[in-house]
């Protein structure tokens, strides 16, 4: 099902975007693209993205132990694609890992340890980039309902992307408000607002030619 979004409806494509060639430009003027795939699963995104944008590094960010072997696996053939073990988060630390009984694909993170759950290492943005250098392209973000805290800090690294790509989870989470502190940081940074399939494409109105 992962492959199928990805590869087959082109979860990740801008060509349906208005502002499409602005991202294209930003792309192919900039010598040293960023992106960063944070709940990378098992790869499948950052392969696609790794063919899509080749001059790109993208770091592939996952925490669950088994998903993290897979997504090695799948991007051995991609050497521009970066496998980092952890959660990303609003600050660094400790999570605990745990199944709500949904499958690989659903794995969350927690604050507090539970009976069933484990501890991953929580990265922020900016220990993310700073595993390469470059200049910060896509960010893409399905992190099961966590993007509550990773939003919950003012980062400059979010405004930085040209492009943020988020899947919300408030259908998965009723009345907890999930989405309010990414829309909150959307809003306040004037960025425009595109829903396309079961993201949301956040583009910065202040795209220059790198």
């Amino acid at each position: 099902m992962v492959c199928a979004q990805i590869f087959f409806q082109r979860d990740y494509a801008t060509e349906h975007l208005g502002r499409s060639q602005e991202i294209v430009d930003f792309y192919q003027a900039c010598p040293d693209p960023i992106i960063v795939d944070a709940g990378a699963n098992i790869g499948a995104a950052a392969v696609w993205f790794s063919l899509t944008y080749p001059k790109a590094r993208v770091l592939a960010i996952e925490p669950d132990a088994s998903n993290y072997e897979l997504l090695k696996r799948n991007s051995i053939s991609f050497p521009s694609v970066v496998p980092l073990n952890a959660a990303i988060a609003a600050r660094s630390g400790t999570l605990y890992l745990n199944d709500p009984g949904v499958g690989a694909w659903g794995y969350r993170t927690a604050e507090q340890p539970t009976e069933r759950s484990y501890a991953v290492e929580a990265m922020t943005l900016e220990q993310v980039i700073a595993k390469t250098s470059g200049t910060p392209f896509i960010l893409k973000i399905d992190i099961e309902g966590a993007e509550s805290d990773l939003f919950s800090r003012h980062s400059e690294e979010l405004n930085k992307f040209p492009l943020v790509i988020i899947e919300l989870h408030d259908w998965m989470l009723p009345r907890e408000s999930n989405s309010r502190n990414f829309l909150k940081w959307h809003v306040e940074m004037e960025r425009d607002f595109v829903y396309f399939n079961e993201n949301v494409f956040s583009i910065s109105n202040a795209i220059r030619p790198v």
